[in-house]
């Protein structure tokens, strides 16, 4: 079965902010590193939040929501899952199954 994850990725601070949806994080994050998703002047490539899903219908849901949302919603989800802001993508991390 097919993993599907939701990620949002950061630039410098708190912003600004990509939300993306994939079932290959690490060619994603190459991607997003080597300037090939968004701009490269924004340099947003800081992984800081991720959710996991096994159905691929649920996190379509999930990364529209999350891309409807505001940006100040956005923060708080980040900051109650990653209160400092620090790349995920370098270390193993405890991500809780989305509903």
């Amino acid at each position: 079965m097919t993993e599907h994850v939701i990620y949002i990725l950061s630039g410098q601070g708190r912003g600004p902010l990509f939300v993306g949806a994939t079932h290959d994080l690490a060619t994603s994050l190459r991607r997003h590193r080597a300037g090939k998703v968004s701009r490269p002047e924004f340099r947003i490539d800081r992984l800081v939040y991720t959710e996991r899903f096994d159905c691929s219908f649920k996190a379509d849901a999930r990364r529209r929501a999350l891309k409807a949302a505001s940006f100040e919603w956005l923060q708080a989800l980040i900051s109650a899952q990653n209160p400092t802001w620090q790349s995920l993508a370098y270390a193993p991390i405890e991500v809780a199954q989305a509903a």
